[in-house]
């Protein structure tokens, strides 16, 4: 989404926070991770969470940015710190200086003018992607722990289509079924000014599968609203042990 930057940035005050007089405080450059999924024009950054958390030590993370509701618990602060972290990082990647968000009136991020990106958080890791756009969405990133046991049960009852089960495989379910919530994640992400409201995992299924190449595609369910609206798009992804990780490119996609 795009907007009006905002004066203050959160990685100059975190860094403010941790340097004392000494000179000796803590590095934020030990929070960075790498990020599997690259954007064509455009940049990623990402952190880890449990090493932020430490980084922070007894500092509430929500004295850092007034959006931060100082009643959540700590763990929904640091989400929401280390993502707002990762699009200042990746907004001074394209490059964009002194670049930062703003919120609307929802709560959801307003990236500068001319920019489009997207934020990510999992239990461990958070992440963002920006890159120049003159449209205010089409890009989508998400990354997700392979869901096992009830979780993997409400994945299944909850975001799957009947042509989404087929997909899944006798053996591994949980890991298929992470890739196909993860990536429709994703892309609603990238569509989400298209859409106008909140829409629900089954209006969109998989229609392909390529695995070695790392790509689906998504196409809504026939009968639905977005049927002949919506062309099928293809959702990258790669797996690591633990995880998925998902990013819909769908800049200039009609």
């Amino acid at each position: 989404m795009s907007g009006a930057v905002v004066p203050a940035g959160l990685l100059s005050a975190l860094r403010h926070v941790l340097s004392p007089p000494d000179g000796a405080g803590a590095s934020v450059a030990a929070l960075w991770r790498p990020w599997p999924l690259p954007v064509a024009g455009g940049s990623v950054a990402a952190l880890s969470l449990p090493a932020l958390d430490a980084l922070l030590g007894d500092i509430v993370p929500a004295s850092l940015h007034p959006g931060i509701p100082v009643r959540c618990v700590r763990s929904r602060q640091l989400s929401f710190l280390a993502g707002r972290l990762c699009a200042e990082q990746a907004l001074a990647a394209l490059p964009l200086t002194a670049a930062v968000l703003g919120r609307d009136a929802s709560g959801r991020p307003l990236w500068p003018a001319g920019v489009t990106g997207s934020i990510t958080h999992s239990p461990t890791l958070a992440a963002a992607v920006a890159a120049w756009s003159p449209q205010p969405d089409g890009l989508g990133v998400d990354c997700e722990p392979l869901a096992a046991g009830e979780r993997l049960d409400d994945i299944v009852s909850a975001c799957c289509t009947a042509a989404d089960r087929a997909c899944l495989p006798s053996r591994a379910a949980g890991t298929m079924a992470t890739l196909i919530f993860s990536a429709k994640e994703a892309g609603y992400k990238a569509l989400s000014h298209r859409f106008g409201r909140i829409v629900d995992f089954t209006e969109f299924e998989v229609c392909q599968l390529a695995r070695d190449a790392g790509q689906l595609w998504l196409a809504p369910v026939p009968g639905s609203e977005w049927h002949r609206r919506i062309q099928p798009f293809a959702v990258q992804f790669t797996f690591d042990a633990d995880s998925v990780y998902t990013l819909a490119d769908l800049r200039g996609v009609s």
